[in-house]
């Protein structure tokens, strides 16, 4: 595994790495008046599969019980229930696309990663200032998931957007009044007929709820669940059952889809997720040692952002929140997607990083005013050379 430059998103052909790039491209084409189901059958059969087929056949070859029938027209037709309500990327593809052709799908997705970086920084710039939240920002957005989930026709990039400008709306509404709630329930909106990381500021501002008991998380909470409302209603819903025995039977039509067949394989399934997580970034190359490096200082600012839960601020006690909310999201849909599942931690991972690097500010401000010596003890422990 290696990470690719951007520019190759830009100026390359569009690499249709999962057949889930398939159903986005059918679907912008329905919104523009074609038959969808014609379109999602042509896609599969032209050349656009050939490279995801390719793939499919190296990884089968590694793992045979993952086979699946992409040209099986009972395959196609089983999976295109999960894309029904996931309608917002392929509308904006479909109002670009006498402009960008076969690369708006893939365009939307570079927008919404260019995008996410100007959200992420102001969000941490609620509490952090401009240095901080500029380096880390960058080097959130320059994380290898992030970036080949953003350059491939796929809606990762505006999932993760839209959850940080959920959570950002939360925090300006403690800021700065109610009348953020309008931008909270926009997002969440948005969010809904995007992807499911609506799971992620929901279970933040319940747990906020829970904890503060006070009339702006009420409303965060009832305006966030209303929000998501009408996209169920509207485009229907399946259900985490049949998710994960899809997901179970190798993104097969499964034939079992009871609570008895997924349970019986949750458990072996998440230990497979969490091997598979630990392995990743032993092959980004030059990246390993920077993405290892990322993950130590993230958990030692994981450490830093749960004791701010005793504080009263409530951004940080979202930020915290949203930690367990993107645990909820990879235990509901937990199967190994090469991190592509666990990008959903980035925001609160990003206001993390600042602690991290605010601590370390404080630390080096003190060693030059001489409050720390260069040996001797630091609150009792003592410090090597």
């Amino acid at each position: 595994m290696r990470c690719r430059p951007s520019l190759h998103a830009w100026i390359e052909p569009v690499h249709w790495n999962d057949p889930d790039g398939l159903y986005y491209q059918a679907k912008t084409l329905s919104i523009r008046g074609a038959d969808e189901h014609e379109e999602l059958f042509r896609a599969f059969r032209s050349p656009l599969a050939d490279q995801i087929l390719a793939d499919e056949r190296a990884a089968i070859e590694a793992n045979p019980a993952r086979e699946r029938q992409f040209t099986n027209p009972g395959w196609i037709d089983y999976s295109s229930r999960f894309f029904h309500r996931r309608v917002f990327v392929p509308l904006v593809a479909a109002g670009i696309y006498p402009v960008f052709g076969l690369r708006s799908v893939l365009t939307v997705s570079l927008i919404g990663y260019l995008l996410l970086s100007l959200a992420l920084y102001a969000l941490l710039r609620r509490r952090f200032g401009a240095i901080t939240s500029v380096v880390v920002a960058s080097v959130c957005i320059l994380a290898p998931p992030v970036r080949d989930s953003s350059f491939v026709p796929m809606t990762d990039s505006w999932g993760l957007l839209l959850e940080t400008c959920a959570l950002l709306a939360a925090v300006l509404t403690f800021d700065r009044g109610t009348r953020w709630l309008g931008a909270w329930v926009l997002a969440m909106v948005l969010l809904s007929v995007t992807r499911d990381d609506s799971v992620v500021p929901l279970v933040a501002v319940g747990c906020l709820f829970l904890q503060q008991r006070e009339r702006r998380s009420a409303l965060l909470l009832g305006t966030g669940v209303a929000a998501i409302l009408p996209a169920v209603i509207a485009f229907g819903n399946t259900s985490v059952r049949e998710n994960l025995a899809f997901a179970y039977s190798g993104f097969n039509p499964p034939f079992d889809e009871s609570w008895s067949f997924v349970l019986n394989l949750y458990p072996q399934n998440i230990r497979q997720l969490l091997d598979f997580d630990l392995e990743y970034g032993t092959h980004l190359g030059a990246w390993t040692p920077f993405w290892f490096l990322g993950l130590a200082l993230a958990a030692v600012g994981v450490v830093l952002l749960v004791r701010r839960l005793r504080s009263d601020d409530p951004y940080f006690r979202l930020a915290a929140y949203s930690l367990l909310g993107a645990a909820a999201y990879v235990a509901i849909f937990g199967t190994y997607s090469a991190f592509r599942q666990e990008i959903v931690f980035l925001p609160p991972v990003a206001v993390a990083l600042a602690l991290v690097g605010n601590l370390g500010q404080t630390l080096y401000r003190e060693r030059l005013a001489g409050r720390l010596p260069s040996r001797g003890h630091i609150s009792g422990h003592k410090v090597s050379s």
